[in-house]
């Protein structure tokens, strides 16, 4: 597992390159402004699980809902963009959201964010 440091998103663009998805999944710090980039560059398609922590809670207005883990599929030459993800449903106990993959051949991966003011 590796962990992933999110690139700010700036006014001259992002500093950083999509790195390589790690086999046993990736990991970052997720603080609900975050978003993935992941581009597929196998003649594969790939399956990329993002898993919620959290998949039973309680909103006054809607009352007992269920989260599933997100799950997208990415074909060949494909980028997809996924986020952002809320902390209350998708952070683990290290504050993280956790990635897994069905495979990484070709797979690159990169975290997103805007700054908030």
């Amino acid at each position: 597992m590796a962990t992933i440091v999110p690139l700010k998103i700036t006014e001259d663009g992002v500093t950083g390159a999509l790195g390589n998805c790690a086999g046993g999944g990736d990991e970052f710090t997720n603080s609900g402004v975050e978003f993935i980039r992941i581009y597929n560059g196998n003649a594969s398609t790939r399956t990329v699980t993002v898993t919620a922590q959290t998949t039973n809670y309680y909103l006054p207005r809607y009352g007992k809902l269920t989260k599933s883990n997100t799950t997208k599929t990415v074909a060949n030459g494909e980028t997809i963009l996924l986020g952002p993800f809320r902390p209350n449903t998708w952070n683990d106990a290290n504050d993280k959201v956790q990635i897994t993959y069905d495979a990484v051949t070709d797979l690159k991966i990169e975290v997103l964010y805007l700054e908030q003011k």
